[in-house]
Parts: structure tokens; sequence; C-alpha cells
């Protein structure tokens, strides 16, 4: 690693008589502290604990996932619903045409024809055996041939209505369109995930020719982690999203690592999002840890860390001068990080150095110590 000496270390250079470490410990006088425009704060002023913020991506879960298919082999006519878009229950994603459903449309005007000669049969029938001209064992006969001609209209209509087909219940043969043209529909509110249909294209029964997600029963947040961040954080810590009303639970942390992100996989569910948010978007998300961790974690400024060979620290104001204290970081931004101390625990009045860690950090290491960022 290409060697580097900080200015902040150089300007040190005119107080080699005035400042030195015993034991980890920087002794410095006021006029020195002054000079150097080294500043404190207390803990307190800061956030403790806190959330810790994550980049995360809106999905929808497995257990809300439907896939439609072709009811019929034919040709896909029109596509009206694309990948991403919010569709209705009831609202059209395409249009199929083939053979298969124009003999199903022709079989089923011919049972409704069927059944209105029945249904004519039966009340000329029931005049006549008024009239005493027919037996009642004619009747009975009449009125069994249409419940089965009315049977087998429900069973075509049905399967009409699996293929998206329809036909007019209240004209006759004549007056019903024979087009072959299957309407496929959303069965539920939902959101199109996935498209796998063009128009022109030739597709057999049961071809998936979309992919619709359930939205109004939850969402999923998924995070990538790395294993630090994930420190102290548990199933059940609370998760928000800027401009959700409701907090959602984190319900996962994978116990692997992803092999290559060397990333950890969290998620999280979201009650009912309120359109808040929507599938597949990038969010903002806060974890707050509900472990005893968050006690003695503390949202610092990050010019308040410094690093050394490998580790990070901080320093803290004692009688004596100022201390490097070890640190953990279990969140960082661009402007702050989440801390936690590795072996004491830091009180809420303890003042930190907020701005001349760097000046500390070559007096700590010894006048013209190497510096590493």
């Amino acid at each position: 690693m290409k060697k580097q000496y900080l200015l902040p270390a150089l300007a040190f250079l005119c107080l080699p008589v005035l400042a030195h470490a015993e034991n980890g410990l920087i002794k410095l006088s006021p006029e020195q502290i002054k000079s150097q425009s080294i500043t404190t704060h207390p803990l307190n002023s800061f956030a403790a604990g806190g959330g810790r913020q994550f980049p995360a991506q809106v999905v929808v879960p497995p257990g809300q996932i439907e896939v439609i298919s072709a009811p019929l082999a034919g040709a896909v006519t029109k596509v009206l619903a694309a990948y991403g878009e919010t569709v209705k229950r009831g609202q059209p994603l395409a249009q199929l045409q083939g053979a298969q459903m124009l003999e199903l449309q022709r079989d089923t005007i011919q049972a409704q024809a069927q059944a209105e000669v029945a249904s004519e049969n039966r009340r000329r029938d029931e005049a006549l055996y008024s009239d005493g001209i027919i037996a009642g064992s004619r009747l009975s006969v009449t009125r069994a041939a249409e419940r089965q001609a009315n049977a087998l209209l429900n069973e075509k209509r049905q399967s009409m209505n699996l293929a998206g087909l329809s036909v007019s219940k209240a004209g006759n043969q004549a007056s019903s369109r024979i087009s072959g043209i299957a309407e496929l529909r959303a069965p539920f509110d939902g959101v199109v995930l996935e498209t796998n249909v063009k128009p022109g294209q030739r597709v057999e029964t049961n071809t998936m020719l979309f992919t619709l997600g359930r939205i109004n029963a939850g969402l999923w947040l998924e995070i990538q982690a790395m294993p630090q961040q994930a420190q102290g954080l548990a199933v059940g810590d609370a998760v928000t999203v800027v401009g959700c009303k409701h907090a959602g639970r984190l319900t996962l942390l994978a116990p692997h690592l992803n092999q290559a992100t060397q990333s950890l996989l969290l998620r999280a569910e979201l009650p009912t999002p309120d359109n808040c948010v929507k599938p597949f978007q990038f969010v903002q998300a806060s974890i707050t840890p509900a472990s005893p961790l968050a006690s003695n974690a503390w949202r610092v400024p990050g010019n308040a860390l410094v690093r050394h060979q490998g580790k990070v620290w901080l320093f803290v104001a004692t009688a004596g001068g100022f201390s490097p204290v070890e640190v953990k970081v279990l969140d960082e931004t661009e402007k702050s990080s989440l801390i936690t101390p590795v072996a004491v625990n830091l009180q809420p009045e303890t003042r930190v150095v907020t701005h001349g860690a760097v000046t500390l950090k070559a007096s700590w290491l010894g006048l013209g110590g190497e510096l590493t960022e």
C-alpha cells in the first residue's frame, strides 16, 4: 500500500515538545487544543442507537404470485398489459384467436340454441298437459330434456369463461357472433411481474403468458448487507421506509453469505403498503435493532473516526487528555457512522473528538509516524 502522510500530521510537527502519548493517553495543553482546533461533543448530542440505513428493493412474496397461461392453442392478436403495470381484476391482458376457440364458441352457441328449444318444448308441453292433451310421462321427459340441455349449456359457458371467450346469453344463434377470439383477463388486482408474449406469437395450451403478483396483501423488502452491518440485528426488529405510515418487521437473516457478493440477505415484511412503495422499487430502509447492543451504539460524525491497521478508533476526552477507543462500525453513510465500542462502555456524557481526530492520531502513533486512511 502506498504510504501517505496527512497534512494534519505535518501540522503536528510544531508540537514535539508539548504533546506526548503515554500508554495510549495523549496529553495536550489547552493552548495546543485551541491551536489545532480540536473540538469535542458529548455522545448524547448524537442519536443513541438509531436505525441502520440500507438500500432495499421491494419484491412480491412468492405466495402472492400467479402464472396466467394460454387457455387454448392459438395466435396472440393483442397484448394489452406490460411489465410493471398495475392491473385491476377483470382488466384485459391479451387477446388470442384460433381454431379451438372458434370450435368452443360454436359449440356453446349450439348448446344455447338447444337449451332455448328445450325450454320452448317444456312450456308447450306444460300447456298441453294442463288441457289434458298429453300424459304426464311425456311432460316429465320434456322437462328432463330441458335440464339436460341447460346442464350442457352451463358446461360450455364455464369452458368459455376459462378460455376468456364470450357469447351472447340473450340472443339466438343468428344474433350471436362467432369470432374465435379469447380475451385473457386479470383474475385479481395486482402488478405484472413478467410478460412472455408478443403480438403475432403462436402459443400452445398452457403456455405461460404473464406472471401477476398480488400487491394488497403486503410486500417484502430484500436487503444485501455486509456481515458487520448485520451484527446485532434479529428477526422481529422494526423496519421503516420513508413515506410509509406503518413499520414492517425483519423476518429473515440468511445463515450464509452470497458467494458472489459476500453479502447477507436480509428480508423484511411490510404490511399493506397503502401505495407508499411499488414492486421493483429501490428504497432506503431503516432497521432499528431491539437487542441490548443498541443501548451502547451511537451515531457519530464520520470525521470522528480514524483507521489504523485494519481497526477503527475514535478519541474520547479524559481528565488527563485524550484516549483512543476501538469501535466497530455497524452502519456507515456519507456523513455519519453507527458505532459500538469493542471493549468498553461509553456513557452518554462521554465527550468524543469530532474535529482534529487525525491530528491526535499522528501523536498517538508517534511524531512522523506512518498514517493510513
